[in-house]
């Protein structure tokens, strides 16, 4: 956890819950901020390269784990998480941090809450990087479960989640090696996230230079804590936030947006995806995005695969929007 050294934590009560926040760079003032938004299964701990590099640069970085994870509050009712629970979270952090207007970068389910944050409360972010999870559209004729179902049968990861008992399930693997080939997972389809497949796979998980036995130790420390009930309840919500966000149907999200995600994404490789994003429609919907990247070779996880790289193009694309910043110093982190 070298990279986390001079992370600073802290508890914050916002929206009736206990948030844990890990910050780094500036601790206050005029300095710019940065809101970093992590995804399943992962914790505020996957963003410890950007944090460190911006610190660096004299944005202040706030990366909270989002309700149901590591150090902040879990109600037990899947329905405590809706999107409007989880938006509503971020901006009562931002209030509480006494943080007006914020740059917003998020990754998997992280991404999917910071495009909603950005559709229902564009006043509070300055510009947007998302990984990963491109925008979903509301699409009224067919809830997301059926897609999900229709495209990779009942056994997809998902519509698993959707089963009573199955955070325990995964509770009871070997975390150390669940988090190993959750991590560095290249399959797509059914295959992806397969606790039944993870179970009976017995070769031996060689690390890529990227990840080591030190991260994956931290985080199976956390979820050994807390479980994993906290994230899949983000999944059961999939159709009642299909529901609830039915107002919002064709509206658009009007924040300047830069979105990256790696060729062997598996969410890249959903079906739709690909056209969705480079055949103008995605551009339909955000209207203020500005690029697309796709990073080569790269999985999922990109931020911290590609970490240096991942870095460089979020800080390329926010310093844009400053004057007065820091260029960068010598740090510990």
């Amino acid at each position: 956890m070298a990279a986390a050294a001079a992370v600073r934590h802290r508890t914050v009560e916002a929206n009736g819950i206990s948030m844990h926040v890990a910050e780094a760079g500036p601790g206050g003032g005029t300095a710019p901020a940065v809101l970093f938004v992590h995804g399943f299964p992962e914790l505020w701990y996957s963003w410890r390269h950007q944090m460190g590099h911006l610190a660096a640069r004299g944005y202040r970085c706030v990366a909270p784990d989002l309700r149901g994870y590591g150090g902040t509050t879990a109600p037990p009712e899947h329905t405590s998480y809706t999107i409007f629970h989880l938006v509503g979270d971020l901006v009562a952090l931002l209030d509480a941090l006494e943080l007006p207007q914020v740059f917003v970068v998020g990754h998997d389910w992280g991404a999917i809450v910071s495009w909603n944050l950005c559709l229902l409360r564009p006043d509070r972010v300055r510009a947007l990087v998302n990984l990963s999870v491109a925008f979903m559209p509301r699409r009224p004729a067919e809830k997301p479960l059926d897609y999900f179902r229709g495209a990779y049968g009942d056994d997809y990861y998902v519509c698993r989640f959707q089963e009573p008992g199955v955070e325990k399930e995964l509770a009871s693997l070997d975390l150390k090696r669940f988090f190993k080939l959750a991590l560095i997972v290249q399959t797509t389809g059914s295959s992806a996230m397969s606790i039944k497949k993870m179970r009976a796979n017995n070769r031996e998980v060689t690390l890529p230079p990227w990840l080591s036995e030190e991260d994956i130790s931290y985080v199976a420390s956390v979820y050994a804590k807390t479980g994993f009930a906290g994230g899949i309840n983000y999944y059961r919500c999939f159709d009642l936030n299909w529901e609830l966000m039915a107002p919002w149907t064709g509206a658009k999200v009007l924040v300047p947006t830069k979105f990256i995600v790696g060729d062997g994404d598996l969410a890249y490789h959903l079906p739709g995806v690909k056209s969705y994003i480079h055949k103008g429609r995605l551009k339909k919907d955000v209207p203020m995005l500005e690029e697309v990247v796709v990073i080569k070779g790269a999985g999922h996880f990109i931020q911290q695969e590609r970490a240096q790289e991942i870095s460089d193009h979020i800080y390329n694309y926010i310093k844009k929007f400053n004057t007065g910043v820091s260029s960068p110093k010598s740090s510990r982190l």
